[in-house]
């Protein structure tokens, strides 16, 4: 399993993001992979949408992925606090890789730093 952060999603639906050709790619080789994000995640990616009024065209986007979508549960608070306070990443970031070590999954991000806290911690970083 591969958890994804707001940056994949992002760049996902926008053609025009930076980051989308790469992430493109990498979804197509990753393809016989599932794909993972937490509720907070889908979240944070719909944050700009919701503001420019165009959130269900987003939401039908991210869902062509068929990704399966993590709640948070009050067992995760201590391990995702560990996390953060060990990390120093926002508590979104920390929650991907809380999800990824839960899962025994590996981390996609377009963030260099949370890739990097991911490999500090044993999992796969796959930088876009």
């Amino acid at each position: 399993m591969i958890v994804l952060d707001s940056g994949i999603l992002i760049a996902y639906a926008n053609p025009d993001d930076a980051h989308h050709r790469g992430v493109m790619a990498f979804l197509g080789d990753a393809s016989d992979e599932s794909f993972s994000i937490t509720a907070l995640t889908l979240a944070e990616a719909l944050i700009h949408p919701v503001r420019a009024n165009v959130v269900g065209g987003m939401v039908k986007v991210i869902a062509t992925l068929g990704l399966y979508v993590e709640d948070l549960r009050e067992q995760d608070a201590v391990p995702l606090a560990r996390v953060r306070a060990a990390t120093g990443l926002t508590l979104p970031d920390a929650l991907v890789i809380h999800t990824a070590e839960c899962f025994g999954g590996s981390v996609a991000t377009t963030d260099a730093r949370l890739a990097a806290a991911a490999e500090s911690r044993g999992l796969v970083g796959h930088q876009i």
